[in-house]
């Protein structure tokens, strides 16, 4: 993949240590979170699947990041929130 400034629409993420991140958040589902590093939203997306009544707060400063985490994050949008950070 190039690092240019368009992205692939074949881009895959792959989320560094996400069993061991979501097993040390030992998420509460009625829980509030914030991720500060949005990214392609592996992490979000997993803490947002296990939520039932709280809360994720998601920044990043790349509107492209945004955009794609948001069709990521599609099934859990009633509990997340995600915002462009400068």
């Amino acid at each position: 993949m190039s690092w240019g400034s368009e992205m692939s629409e074949t881009f895959t993420h792959r989320p560094v240590l996400l069993d061991e991140c979501i097993q040390a958040l030992a998420i509460r589902p009625e829980g509030i979170y914030l991720d500060g590093t949005l990214g392609r939203a592996g992490h979000s997306r997993e803490i947002a699947r296990r939520l039932t009544t709280g809360r994720l707060i998601c920044v990043d400063r790349d509107q492209a990041a945004l955009d794609a985490a948001q069709e990521r994050l599609a099934p859990w949008m009633d509990r997340v929130s995600v915002t462009l950070f400068f």
